[in-house]
């Protein structure tokens, strides 16, 4: 027989009686193991009231006979990741009622939660009620939003080959050799060939938070093909940039240039100088003292010897170039620059000049390079070429295999030569900031004394002229603002990107000047980068665990 009566309306369990009038249970103790083994051990013991029973009292009947109580389970909501996720937390029953699918979706409508509910996550959450002892708090996310995903920004698809990229691959041969003086077939396009293909930008998907809030994605980034030389939009199409005219396709940022080309076996006596408004290919060699200059690019697939080229393109030299040793303080017999890129086999007593990135495949022997970005000596990720002598005249960066010669071959390197000038423009601008400023406070006391004289037509127009130069000296140094922020972005890319990376040996005799630093190296030095820090050349070597600093 039960000692103990449930009352559902209420939540509570009695004990049917006082423990005084029978002697059984003897003490609290006793009555608390009754009651965990009971079917009520789930339920919130009170033991203020079981304690009661077992002290004398004067009257027992006032005693209450409540011994336990059914507490039902509670949810909670929380939203966390700048209302991105809902998170449901329950304390399981004791004795009382689960939470149950209808309870928790209240408590959800409740929390203003309206998007991004999984059915399946809260089923899961709830089961887990049936499996935790009583009392005990778990938690589980139940709703997610869902993020904008920004759009894309327009593309552009080559449709064609160019001339560059017919060159970079020789032909082969019979018996498995490669002629590479075997251009194949110069790469020509008709009028109406496709060029290149644009891929509009796209809106995004926008997102939405579990209250419902939409979230607006950033649509893509649009730019127009570019229309240039010999080439024009497809009328049916105006994605489809298409050729307009019979000649060599040149790759641009956005675009194609069909340019006309003119093509020799060699450039020498018998051709003189060369200057065309277009491309030009050599299958041979330009011989000495010959000058080529080309609107367009230059591709040579043999040799240049002591000549002069120079264009507004990319030139492509396959074998190499080759000047003659020159005497201190004279120029190189040998000079090649480009608006773009020069990509050679190798170099030797020549003059390289670039406005984006010199690529030199095997190695630079006592030349003169300058280039705007990336000089580079060797193929790949982790070239390997040699730069033997000569000087670096300024790059931003710079990666060999080898850097000098185990003889001590002088061979002075110079980067980041932009530091003078563009701290001299922030100068420059810091300056020009105060005078604006002084004209602003100048201009600022005009209108207050005009303001407290009597009023007048003539002061009404001073005031009118006073107003309008403020508008122009804020818009001054609001452009001036940004211009300074400019050149410190520029001044803080050149300390963080320029770096020499050496991936073989570093040799005795090599010069490294990097801004405003300079350094000797007197050793032959592991594979490493030096680099600027905090306006110091250090050393971070790939092999040895520590840095030196210089």
């Amino acid at each position: 027989m039960s000692l103990f009566r449930f009352d559902e309306d209420e939540g509570y369990v009695y004990l049917l009686s006082h423990p005084i009038e029978s002697g059984f249970p003897a003490s609290a103790s006793q009555l608390v193991e009754m009651i965990e083994g009971s079917p009520y051990a789930d339920f919130e013991i009170i033991h203020a009231n079981i304690g009661q029973l077992f002290t004398e009292s004067d009257d027992p009947k006032q005693d209450s006979l409540i011994v336990a109580r059914a507490i039902d389970a509670e949810i909670t909501i929380k939203i966390e990741e700048g209302n991105m996720l809902a998170e449901a937390r329950i304390c399981t029953a004791k004795g009382g009622k689960m939470v149950c699918m209808d309870r928790a979706k209240q408590a959800l409508r409740k929390a203003g939660i309206k998007k991004g509910v999984s059915a399946k996550a809260l089923d899961n959450l709830l089961g887990q009620q049936l499996e935790l002892p009583a009392g005990h708090t778990y938690s589980g996310i139940v709703a997610t939003g869902q993020r904008a995903k920004d759009g894309s920004d327009a593309k552009f698809v080559r449709l064609c080959m160019t001339a560059q990229d017919r060159v970079l691959s020789p032909q082969a041969a019979s018996g498995g050799k490669v002629d590479m003086r075997n251009l194949g077939a110069i790469i020509t396009v008709k009028p109406g060939s496709p060029l290149m293909k644009k891929v509009p930008p796209t809106e995004g998907e926008p997102g939405y938070t579990v209250f419902g809030d939409p979230i607006e994605a950033k649509p893509g980034k649009d730019a127009a093909l570019e229309v240039s030389e010999g080439t024009k939009l497809d009328p049916d199409d105006v994605n489809l940039l298409i050729a307009d005219a019979k000649g060599v396709p040149v790759a641009i940022p956005r675009g194609i240039r069909v340019d006309d080309v003119l093509c020799y076996d060699n450039i020498d006596v018998t051709t003189g100088h060369v200057e065309f408004d277009g491309s030009v290919i050599v299958s041979g060699d330009i011989k000495d003292g010959m000058r080529v200059k080309a609107s367009g690019d230059i591709t040579v697939i043999g040799f240049v010897e002591s000549a002069e080229i120079e264009s507004n393109g990319a030139i492509t030299v396959m074998l190499g170039a080759i000047g003659r040793k020159r005497v201190e303080g004279e120029p190189f017999s040998c000079s090649i620059k480009s608006k773009r890129s020069v990509s050679l086999g190798y170099a030797q007593y020549c003059h390289v000049e670039s406005e984006q990135d010199i690529l030199i495949e095997r190695q630079a022997l006592h030349c003169d390079l300058a280039s705007k970005r990336l000089i580079k000596i060797g193929k790949g990720d982790k070239p390997r070429g040699k730069l033997i002598g000569g000087n670096i005249l300024d790059a931003m960066r710079i990666e060999a295999g080898e850097i000098g010669a185990p003889s001590g071959t002088k061979t002075r390197i110079a980067i980041a030569q932009d530091w003078d000038s563009l701290h001299e423009k922030y100068r420059e601008f810091a300056e020009l900031e105060r005078v604006l400023a002084r004209k602003a406070i100048d201009i600022k006391q005009a209108k207050n004394k005009a303001e407290a004289s009597a009023p007048s037509a003539k002061r009404d127009a001073y005031l009118a002229r006073l107003q309008s130069s403020e508008t122009q000296v804020s818009k001054h140094y609001a452009r001036n603002q940004r211009n300074m922020r400019l050149v410190q972005q520029k001044i803080q890319r050149l300390a963080r990107l320029s770096r020499v990376t050496v991936n073989e040996l570093l040799h005795p005799g090599t010069e490294v000047t990097i801004a405003k630093d300079k350094k000797q190296f007197s050793r032959i030095y592991p594979p490493n980068h030096v680099k600027l820090h905090e306006g110091k050349i250090t050393q971070q070597f790939t092999t040895v665990q520590a840095a030196e600093t210089a």
